[in-house]
């Protein structure tokens, strides 16, 4: 039971911040190659909101379940990139990350915890692989758009490049690694 409550704790910064996120990415998502396109504002809402809130609380269960406290927090300057970014086409979903910290307080006692690459991974793998499971059951149930954000958000957080998720699960796994950066390539294809 006290892990479901700490699963569920979000502080009033994190909601902001997390809210913030969600809206950036419905602006960014909402745009049809270098045009805005305001029709796309309603299903870019549900399908970003769905994708990255699922996307972050899986980044966030996976780390709380293996004992870490975590939670969001937005970077600021990687979201007005992303915004720049949307005018040109390019669709960049980067504005922030699941914050782990390697420690718990527990009454008066301070414990100290250390990472594991085992456990970076696997909590780095958490989030662009609920896209990958949204993206297939977008994909069957004939939910093209939605498809697509979740296989773009499943792609570009595994690209192995530092500080993204890629990058983790490839130091910890590199045919891991190898499977889910083909499946998210393969979901964006179909």
């Amino acid at each position: 039971m006290k892990f479901m409550n700490e699963f569920f704790y979000f502080d009033k910064k994190e909601i902001i911040e997390i809210l913030l996120a969600i809206f950036i990415l419905t602006f960014i998502f909402s745009f049809d190659g270098i045009k805005f396109n305001p029709n796309l504002l309603f299903i870019s809402f549900i399908g970003v909101g769905l994708s990255f809130l699922v996307h972050e609380l899986t980044h966030k269960y996976a780390a709380i379940k293996l004992g870490y406290h975590a939670r969001f927090r937005i970077y600021l300057p990687s979201t007005l990139l992303s915004i720049i970014l949307a005018f040109t086409g390019v669709k960049l979903a980067a504005p922030g990350w699941v914050e782990i910290y390697p420690y718990k307080f527990k009454d008066w006692l301070y414990r100290r915890l250390k990472y594991s690459v085992e456990e970076i991974g696997k909590i780095a793998l958490a989030g662009p692989l609920s896209n990958i499971i949204l993206s297939f059951i977008f994909l069957l149930a004939g939910i093209d758009f939605l498809k697509f954000i979740n296989a773009w958000i499943a792609f570009f957080n595994l690209l192995p490049i530092p500080p993204l998720d890629g990058s983790k699960v490839l130091h910890w796994s590199i045919g891991g690694w190898a499977f889910f950066f083909i499946l998210s390539i393969i979901l964006l294809i179909v």
